[in-house]
């Protein structure tokens, strides 16, 4: 009963989805069609201003990132004022091109304000004169504008910048181009001006109020704010909100702020047709989502091979057969090549409570494993390749009971961010935590585990009171990553070893005998 109600409810709201969404896709498509038809005619409010530098108002706040520029070996290219009928100029456009002649620097600078707000933005362009990207490059505000944009093109342009440009445009294959006819550097403020419209009409109000007189957003979250409302202000039609509403909406092709456009067309009837084919597909997709939601797929249980059906050549089980545990097996090492393998004892593990962590030596938030193992002191063994006079550790093996391996059980597999791994109790786990939480990094455990490892590549930590609680603490080979632990259980299904693998391994028969490695450390 309960499931086709929730069945029924599921598909209303698909349906309602589906009705309310259709008119949204509707207006969003007129929307899309207004501005990919908007082109703006900037050269209806720009005006270029004569002269090889800017004008003496425009010095002091356009000076530094004009010395910028300079410093880069830039060229001077020209100076324009954003100009609306019968006010003052509005905004300052500083333009510069770069030495390889593939990006122009523009500073702008808008003037409505009480202190004047510099930008500095980078425009791409391939050698066909296309526009391909846009850089912005903000600053802060007034001084701090100039100084902020000093910095980051003197560090940032030469080497990041370039490097980007460099591989986006290709420009080592392709002839340079030398020089901006003017009818390129209108399309490049052109390209400024429509992303900048694309942005307003996306936000809404084009103003930002600082929020106490004053207060420009020199702080890390006011700065933000502050620089979107700079690109933006530079594009306002209008000194109000009620000024602008009055003009035509910008976006639809053709408009500007002395000339407006054609009315916006509505979307054709084969537009229609894709919206609603769009939502049926959505409906389908989100029903199939809910559906696998409430009712997920039941996942195969994992089929465990015997020991025996190991393909020891692909499976990182190679480790766990039983030869690599014998002294003087050879084996086949990924980096190493062939190897002999020997078992070096760290000493007995106490289980207080038979509830067993394997996990990074420091992590203080592990989970036990569901498998309870015997109370007591159990050894550990550490699986060591030999090659050339170089050890490596391989595995690290907890013998819980003297009783043959039938089968191999996997337990999952943890995390190592320290290089060093460890085989620990529940209890002691607890007590490290509470031990060493309060003192973090600081805890003189970490020492004696530092000291430990530096004259061998494993042994066993005692924890205080002893000898209640200890941890065996091995390196983890070829240091941090995520690593395999497997069961290994007897004939009755009893555990009878627990091993932890490090690098997988391909055996080498028969094992031809040998001596066992020094004791001195790798």
């Amino acid at each position: 009963m309960l499931e086709g109600v929730f069945v029924v409810a599921v598909h209303l709201v698909v349906l309602l989805s589906a009705l309310v969404g259709g008119w949204q896709l509707v207006m969003l498509g007129v929307a899309w069609r207004q501005v990919r038809g908007a082109r703006l005619a900037v050269d209806d409010f720009m005006r270029p201003v004569p002269g090889d530098s800017p004008p003496p108002e425009a010095r002091p706040y356009l000076g530094a990132t004009h010395e910028a520029f300079a410093a880069l070996d830039w060229r001077f290219e020209g100076f324009f004022q954003k100009l609306l009928p019968g006010e003052p100029p509005q905004a300052d456009f500083s333009l510069w091109l770069s030495p390889d002649g593939m990006t122009l620097g523009a500073v702008v600078a808008t003037r409505a304000a009480k202190d004047p707000v510099e930008r500095t933005v980078l425009v791409s362009q391939d050698a066909s004169g296309k526009v391909l990207s846009t850089n912005d490059l903000p600053g802060t505000g007034d001084q701090f504008g100039g100084v902020s944009s000093m910095a980051t093109l003197l560090h940032a342009a030469p080497a990041e910048l370039q490097a980007f440009h460099q591989q986006r445009l290709q420009a080592e294959a392709q002839p340079p181009l030398r020089t901006w006819r003017p009818g390129q550097v209108l399309a490049a403020l052109r390209e400024l001006s429509e992303r900048s419209v694309q942005l307003w009409e996306r936000s809404g109000d084009a103003r930002w109020k600082p929020e106490a007189p004053g207060e420009y957003g020199y702080t890390r979250k006011g700065a933000w704010r502050y620089a979107r409302q700079a690109v933006r202000s530079v594009h306002d039609v209008g000194a109000t909100q009620r000024e602008r509403l009055k003009l035509p909406r910008l976006g639809s092709p053709g408009a500007s702020a002395t000339r407006p456009g054609p009315p916006p067309k509505p979307l054709p009837r084969s537009s229609r047709a894709g919206g609603l084919l769009n939502l049926v597909a959505l409906g389908v997709c989100l029903w199939f989502v809910v559906r696998y939601w409430r009712e997920p797929p039941p996942e195969p249980p994992r089929a465990v091979p015997p020991l025996g059906s190991i393909a020891l050549e692909e499976d990182v089980d190679a480790a766990l057969a039983a030869p690599a545990f014998a002294d003087g097996q050879r084996a086949e090492l990924a980096g190493l090549g062939e190897v002999t393998l020997y078992q070096r004892p760290l000493g007995e593990l106490r289980l207080t409570s038979g509830r067993l962590v394997a996990e990074d030596a420091f992590s203080l938030d592990s989970r036990p494993f569901a498998l309870r193992l015997p109370m007591g002191a159990h050894p550990v063994f550490l699986t060591v390749a030999e090659a050339d006079g170089k050890q490596t550790p391989v595995c690290a093996r907890l013998q819980v009971s003297e009783r043959p391996v039938s089968r191999w059980r996997a337990a999952g597999a943890y995390g190592v961010d320290s290089g060093t791994a460890s085989f620990r109790d529940a209890e002691a786990e607890e007590l490290m935590a509470a031990r060493m939480g309060p003192l973090g990094m600081n805890h003189p455990l970490l020492p004696r585990v530092e000291a430990l490892l530096s004259s061998a590549m494993g042994g066993l930590v005692e924890l205080a009171p002893a000898p209640v609680a200890n941890v065996a603490v091995f390196s983890s080979a070829y240091g941090d990553g995520t690593f395999p632990t497997w069961f290994g259980l007897d004939e009755g299904g009893q555990a009878a070893s627990v091993v932890t693998c490090f690098a997988g391994l391909k055996l080498v028969n028969p094992p031809p005998a040998g001596p066992a490695p020094s004791e001195a450390s790798p």
